[in-house]
């Protein structure tokens, strides 16, 4: 991926591709703009980044325990905690995005950002991709799934981006002071994110059933599309939707949360 940086950060509005960081470096990038957000400076941030080196991340509900850290050293890779919940991403050959707005309907803005996404996304990969139309309890589903539960990509929430059935983003959501939202996720673009099942500690079975189930609940833009798609293609495609003026139409929008909505 070519490092740069591309962007605008004015009239009250940020939206730049930022280029790779370390997980922390990452995490407190995104933490910086939901300051600048929640102190007025802001209405609203974008970001599209990737990570150096490649990184796992967990919720900020899972604890280091299920990590194997030795095979993060042994492949000199990054460890993270997220502001957000969910569950373990490696972020590898991937996209992550990053949206900070205030809204006291979180849930509609997580529609709407990933209708965005498709949007951008079906650019790159045409015809290809839809949204979730049946909600999973991910909270029960982490909590009776053991192992097969440690991994972000091994189901799915309602409005997420899918292709065929499987997972292609996950994001998550915190719900700062304030009512500002941090809104992140990650775009596979590549088949890296398989590697997980590598990076936690489980046993050789538990292992073989994760890497099954990922393979079966999710599925990368490269192997969708047949080719290799690069993730700086797919950054930019994103960028080009997430204008400043979509940005701050989605800060303006008088969201109405669903009162049926679980």
């Amino acid at each position: 991926m070519v490092p740069y940086r591309t962007g605008v950060s004015s009239d009250r509005v940020h939206t730049a591709f930022e280029g790779a960081r370390s997980g922390i470096g990452n995490m407190q990038r995104d933490l910086e703009l939901a300051v600048e957000v929640q102190r007025g400076a802001l209405d609203a941030a974008f970001r599209t980044y990737a990570w150096q080196p490649w990184t796992l991340s967990l919720g900020r509900h899972q604890k280091p325990e299920v990590v194997d850290h030795a095979q993060l050293a042994a492949r000199n890779l990054d460890l993270v905690t997220r502001p957000t919940g969910g569950r373990a991403v490696f972020h590898a050959d991937e996209i992550t995005y990053a949206v900070i707005v205030r809204t006291t309907a979180p849930r509609m803005l997580y529609q709407r950002v990933h209708q965005l996404l498709l949007q951008a996304i079906s650019t790159v990969v045409p015809g290809r991709l839809d949204l979730t139309s049946k909600p999973t309890d991910l909270r029960q589903h982490y909590a009776a799934s053991g192992p097969l539960g440690q991994a972000c990509f091994t189901a799915s929430a309602a409005t997420e981006i899918l292709y065929a059935g499987r997972k292609v983003v996950g994001s998550a959501q915190r719900i700062l002071d304030d009512n500002v939202v941090l809104q992140h996720g990650s775009i596979l673009c590549g088949p890296a994110h398989l590697e997980v099942a590598d990076l936690l500690r489980i046993d050789e079975a538990e292992r073989s059933r994760l890497r099954m189930a990922l393979d079966r609940t999710s599925v990368d833009l490269s192997t969708i599309a047949a080719r290799r798609i690069d993730p700086l293609v797919v950054a930019q495609a994103i960028q080009g939707v997430f204008t400043a003026d979509v940005l701050r139409n989605l800060a303006a929008e008088p969201f109405q949360e669903d009162p049926h909505a679980s």
